[in-house]
């Protein structure tokens, strides 16, 4: 199982419960209705949807498929796994923009065709379940191929500020300046960490900045591989 699975459900359910939240009190707010009841009503239905969605796709459909399903995408994820496990890097395969794009669609098709199912079964009799699996595998496998898209945009949109920036100009002669320490400015915080501080879940510092390390160097490295995949195309 990943080790970030318990993060990303909970980021997930967080980041649902308040889109659907607000979008039902703002809803709530044209219709010159009450917003507070939409608000909340939404909020949890939503945390509901979401948490079984996400909790069956982060425990039990990608631990099956990482262990059983052949393919670029499973292989990659089981060498990151190993690489989690023993601490050492491994050789990881390039990725092409077909590999983000196809990233964790069969794993939301079948988790929210799971979900759904069982939640309109529930909600509705056994008349409901056909419907909520048809349901459930198009809506999230359609919104993970989005959200696939939208981090594609991301990385050109990083490839580009990155190979855009001037160099710094390097000094002269050494700047005197003030004996007093100066403090490093706080890197930018998540909108969902933020959260989670409000609510009493704190990351110290050193945890926070291993994670944007590990962030960054995963971002590097795949504008590294994307990039190479562009130029070998361009050639051929």
């Amino acid at each position: 199982m990943d080790p970030s699975a318990p993060q990303t459900v909970a980021k997930g359910v967080l980041i649902t419960s308040t889109v659907c939240g607000l979008t039902a009190g703002l809803y709530g707010v044209v219709k010159s209705q009450p917003p507070g009841p939409l608000l909340l009503f939404s909020a949890l239905n939503s945390g509901i949807a979401s948490a079984t969605f996400f909790s069956i796709r982060e425990y039990l459909v990608g631990p099956v498929l990482v262990l059983s399903m052949p393919g670029k995408q499973y292989e990659l994820r089981r060498q990151r796994l190993k690489e989690a496990a023993e601490g050492s890097p491994t050789n990881v395969s390039r990725l092409t923009w077909g590999d983000i794009r196809s990233r964790k669609v069969l794993d939301s098709s079948i988790s929210g065709a799971l979900a759904g199912g069982i939640l309109n079964t529930w909600k509705r009799g056994r008349s409901g379940t056909v419907p909520g699996l048809a349901t459930g595998a198009v809506m999230c496998g359609l919104f993970q191929w989005a959200f696939n898209e939208f981090d594609i945009l991301r990385i050109t949109h990083v490839s580009r500020v990155v190979h855009t920036q001037p160099a710094p100009a390097i000094p002269a002669a050494p700047v005197a300046t003030s004996s007093l320490p100066v403090a490093a400015p706080e890197p930018p915080r998540s909108l969902t960490d933020r959260i989670f501080a409000v609510f009493g879940h704190r990351i110290s510092d050193e945890e926070y900045l291993n994670r944007v390390k590990a962030q960054r160097d995963n971002h590097l490295r795949r504008i590294e591989q994307l990039e190479r995949e562009r130029d070998e195309e361009r050639e051929t």
